[in-house]
């Protein structure tokens, strides 16, 4: 279950130079903007605020002096391999479009691409409202009334059916990249807390999914790791192939995150991540992939399993804190009302450890 010393250390340089690179990448100034700078060759988009910002760049609400709407802008940091990287995904978004003539998919219009200056390249978007989480956070980070969840699960699971159909996998589902069309919404009662607190109620649960940027369809698939931590699924985490049924599991942590208001798993590292999948859902990781990951030596590093495939934890916790969070953490069986049992088997389905089953 060990692998080779060489094979450890070739691992850990490729990682190195990744998070070196990641880490310069980041560093990048972000692109300078004020009120009323004009976009593009034309001057057609007019800023006039920041929506939001992440790794890659920058999302401004813009004018559209040619129409007169308001619309996004996301402005790619004047890194070459970002641009490329933007580009892809304005491929991505333009198949997406072709193939969803009816709006099965729950994706994020996208309007137009332009190159700003010589390496800001941008996208141009339809204008959303916030994201899952934004709007989670706002509300106490409680979970959301069963009527806003079942409803935004059915829109969430209708866009992967779409997109899974057409051979695309979005590899970085999560609560910041589900996007609510309209967050208005009125107080209310929560009836799963104490007598006195309220909770928003969406008057409206329309969402469209964002951040195309990992996407790959099917003949694109990698073997290196995809998605968000707290959102990647166990095949992922043990260096396995993955597929579609990824999304799955990712989508199991949103809907988990929309009725718990926090993470399922709030993890930094891997080992402790496998300990509480197995805590959570109340069974072990299944042998035939802890034997498949030491046959490929895909384990990363902290984590292995002993001869009888089990994973060693508590003994090869990283800290004493790590094993506390474990003990801690409640099956997910007990965090869900029983009269949720409808919402609690959806969930099981979709978390189902081994991808096959899920």
């Amino acid at each position: 279950a060990r692998r080779s010393p060489q094979s450890r250390k070739s691992r850990r340089r490729s990682r190195s130079r990744r998070r070196e690179r990641r880490k310069r990448d980041g560093e990048a100034a972000h692109f300078s903007w004020e009120r009323g700078l004009a976009l593009g060759a034309d001057r057609r988009y007019v800023v006039e605020a920041q929506l939001g910002e992440g790794t890659f760049g920058r999302v401004l609400a813009c004018a559209d002096q040619a129409t007169g709407d308001r619309v996004a802008v996301k402005v790619v940091k004047g890194i070459k391999r970002y641009c490329v990287h933007a580009e892809a995904e304005a491929d991505v978004l333009s198949e997406v479009a072709r193939k969803d003539l009816q709006g099965r998919g729950h994706v994020v219009k996208m309007l137009g691409t332009f190159l700003h200056g010589k390496l800001n390249f941008c996208i141009v978007f339809e204008p959303l409202d916030a994201s899952i989480r934004d709007f989670l956070k706002s509300n106490g980070s409680r979970g959301l009334l069963m009527a806003d969840i079942v409803g935004i699960c059915k829109q969430l699971l209708e866009a992967l059916s779409f997109l899974h159909s057409i051979g695309l996998t979005h590899t970085d589902l999560k609560c910041r990249n589900v996007m609510l069309r309209e967050a208005a919404f009125d107080l209310v009662p929560h009836p799963r807390e104490a007598s006195g607190v309220e909770v928003r109620r969406l008057r409206r649960c329309g969402i469209a999914l964002i951040d195309f940027g990992g996407a790959v369809f099917a003949d694109e698939r990698h073997g290196g790791r995809i998605g968000t931590r707290q959102f990647r699924a166990p095949e992922v985490v043990l260096g396995l192939p993955w597929d579609e049924t990824s999304d799955l599991w990712s989508a199991g942590c949103v809907a988990a995150m929309l009725y718990l208001g926090e993470r399922l798993f709030s993890v930094h590292e891997d080992l402790e991540h496998l300990a509480m999948m197995e805590k959570a859902l109340d069974k072990p990781l299944p042998k035939a992939m802890a034997r498949d990951a030491i046959a490929r030596r895909s384990l990363p590093d902290g984590v292995s399993f002993d001869e009888r495939g089990k994973l060693p934890w508590p003994e090869r916790a990283p800290a004493e804190d790590a094993v506390d969070r474990v003990r801690q953490m409640p099956a997910l069986s007990e965090q869900i009302c029983g009269r949720h049992a409808p919402f609690l088997g959806v969930l099981q389905g979709l978390l189902e450890i081994d991808p096959q089953a899920r």
